[in-house]
């Protein structure tokens, strides 16, 4: 191989020349004479004995012989670089397979040998003999194949803790989005849905939280999160166990799809023209649908936020798992609780501390700015009837209290109110709304509703291209009652469950007037649908209350705490009046409300009915609202719910 070497670096530049002017020599004769050219013209050539091809032959020679020799070359290198190769293999593989999986190293052994010079202390279970062989074999082949040795030693990667891209991908883990995944996996039982959560709980139901786990009388129960229903029956407060969902690392991998949940994670960016989402650790996952189910986050007071941090510590705002816990153990630690907010939330949490206050020295107080507890959606009599019903369950309820500042002094957080009363307590829980989440609108370059707050999105639940939102976040325009916001369970399962269908091509607009519901207690429940505000016209028709018309016998009725679950499935396309004959309609009634149904009017047409300790006929009332017909006689409209029904 050396000697062809040589000799091409002493004949190449006379081949060169021969072949330069051979070219110029055979070119002319071709064009001028028009005949075969004769290899080299004797009379043109600079040198050689005239009369003699020699150097036209030797021309030949050298180029055939140049190609042979290169051609030689390339094979013996490619020949010899295999066997080197193959024999680097087997060596690889006659090494004992236990030694490299157990290096708890990611560096090569080269690498290694360099940052700690001292002798290695052998990894339990290797063969000590084992380390000077390998560097020996190392340092006599890597000085020829550095390339081939170094990714020989380094160990398998671990594995990634979630996959690099979703199919369908739902940002948030409370009710929306399982609703959606059970519905994607209903169309597409093959699909692959991954749910990404901040919170460390997988999906559960959030209702319970304010309302069935503080009558249980399991001590445990902020460890089980189990609780029993009104109709004795005992269920979780998770929609389904940990062995129902796909673990992120196998979601790729399993034949045929699944569920996984990602827990603990914050989806901080949106690339919507990427298709990929950014976590909070700054990882990326790519997607093809994408839904947004972020849900709210409570409101606070500024008083309290600026009373620094000793009101802080002491104040609790109401929403998640790690918030019923902490207040839970509050209630068993201290002796004083004060609740801000005369809503839902507020009321709720008010009857259950106060019934447990019966039991204990815990003093639980009550305080909102309007006259009576959910004064902003019940007409005035049935608000005055309703804080009646708190005060009788053991709390101090303070009404038209606006509270002017918030401070610590002598171990107690004092409340100033605007018109100079001072209440005192231990603890503040803050029950004054939900501000949607939107933080992704920016990055994402969605529209937030000016007014309602949350993403605007058209009837389909879709707010771009491959991007839906469910649940508390979405702004969604009602065909009856204009565009809404709507922060309740069943607006979270049935918008859930209908952008799950979009998602898989069903095309479908949300034309459903969900329902929400609030217990005081396992005696007094209502539940409500359209637009229920103490500002517009009521309508009350109440009847005597028996002993099925209360939240425990619906649910035994129903079997199910949650019952949207049932209700949202129903139909009343003719509803029937009951053929019991009418009692007088019952009037303002001064001391009790049995049962009834409330009738909300704008503009004479009912656009809210509020179903109070009536139960299973929400159906019908969702019809009403649909129609949008005005009603001379309400009276007649509320025969329809069976009210005077033994």
């Amino acid at each position: 191989m050396w000697t062809c070497k040589n000799l091409w670096k002493k004949l190449a530049p006379l081949a060169r020349s021969s072949s330069t002017l051979c070219r110029q020599n055979a070119r002319g004769v071709l064009f001028n004479n028009e005949r075969r050219l004769p290899l080299v013209p004797q009379a043109h050539m600079s040198s050689g004995t005239p009369g003699s091809g020699g150097d036209n032959n030797l021309y030949y020679l050298l180029v055939g012989a140049t190609c042979v020799g290169g051609g030689f070359y390339a094979y013996r290198t490619i020949k010899g670089d295999k066997e080197r190769y193959q024999e680097r293999i087997n060596e690889i593989a006659s090494r004992p397979n236990k030694v490299v999986p157990e290096q708890p190293i990611t560096e090569a052994p080269g690498e290694q040998a360099a940052e700690t010079p001292q002798e290695p202390t052998p990894v339990a279970g290797s063969l000590p003999a084992e380390t000077a062989e390998p560097q020996t074999t190392t340092e006599t082949e890597s000085a020829a194949e550095p390339a081939t040795v170094a990714p020989a030693e380094v160990p398998a990667p671990t594995p990634v803790e979630f996959p690099s891209h979703a199919p369908y991908l739902l940002i948030g883990g409370g009710t929306a989005s399982f609703a959606a995944a059970r519905s994607i996996r209903a169309r597409d039982p093959g699909a692959r849905v991954l749910i990404i959560t901040d919170e460390p709980d997988l999906p559960y139901m959030r209702p319970p939280l304010s309302k069935e786990l503080w009558f249980s009388d399991d001590p445990s129960v902020v460890d089980t999160l189990r609780f029993k229903q009104w109709n004795g029956k005992e269920r979780s407060i998770y929609f389904q166990p940990p062995s129902f969902y796909v673990s992120p690392q196998d979601l790729e991998k399993v034949e045929n799809g699944g569920v996984a949940v990602l827990t603990g994670k914050k989806v901080v960016h949106m690339d919507v023209r990427g298709n990929k989402v950014t976590l909070s650790d700054d990882t990326e996952i790519s997607y093809d649908k994408c839904l947004i189910a972020t849900g709210g986050i409570p409101r606070n007071l500024q008083v309290i936020e600026r009373a620094g941090e000793e009101v802080t510590k002491r104040t609790t705002l109401f929403r998640k798992v790690e918030d019923f816990k902490a207040l839970d153990k509050v209630s068993r630690d201290t002796k004083s609780i004060t609740i801000i907010g005369g809503g839902f939330l507020g009321s709720e949490l008010a009857c259950a501390l106060g019934r447990r206050s019966a039991d204990s020295d815990l003093e639980v107080i009550q305080m909102f700015p309007e006259k009576g507890n959910m004064g902003k959606v019940l007409p005035e009599y049935l608000s005055n009837w309703t804080t009646a019903k708190v005060k009788s369950e053991g709390v101090a309820v303070i009404t038209e209290a606006l509270v002017k500042a918030v401070s610590f002094k002598d171990g107690k957080v004092e409340i100033k109110l605007k018109d100079g009363r001072v209440v005192k307590t231990d603890h503040i829980v803050a029950a004054v709304g939900l501000e949607p989440s939107v933080e992704l609108a920016k990055s994402a370059g969605l529209e937030v509703d000016s007014d309602f707050g949350g993403f605007r999105v058209n009837a389909e639940l879709q707010a771009r291209s491959n991007i839906w939102v469910a649940g508390d976040a979405a702004c969604f325009y009602d065909i009856r009652l204009g565009r809404r916001r709507v922060e309740h369970h069943d607006h979270a399962v049935v918008s859930g469950r209908l952008a799950g269908e979009n998602m898989t091509g069903a095309n479908k607009p949300y034309w459903h007037q969900s329902m929400f519901w609030s217990d005081l207690g396992p005696d007094v429940g209502y539940e409500a649908i359209g637009i229920v505000d103490s500002s517009l016209p009521t309508v009350g028709v109440f009847a005597k209350a028996t002993a099925k018309d209360t939240p425990k016998a619906a649910t035994e009725k129903s079997g199910t705490g949650i019952r949207s679950e049932s209700e949202t499935e129903g139909t009343a396309n003719s509803p029937v009046a009951s053929s019991t004959p009418e009692p007088p309609p019952v009037p303002e009634q001064k001391d009790n409300y049995g049962k009834g149904v409330i009738f909300y009017l704008r503009d004479k047409v009912v656009v809210g009915i509020i179903l109070w300790n009536v139960f299973n006929r929400m159906p019908v009332a969702r019809k009403i609202i649909k129609d949008g017909e005005e009603h001379a006689d309400l009276n007649e409209v509320a025969k329809l719910f069976n009210i005077h029904d033994d």
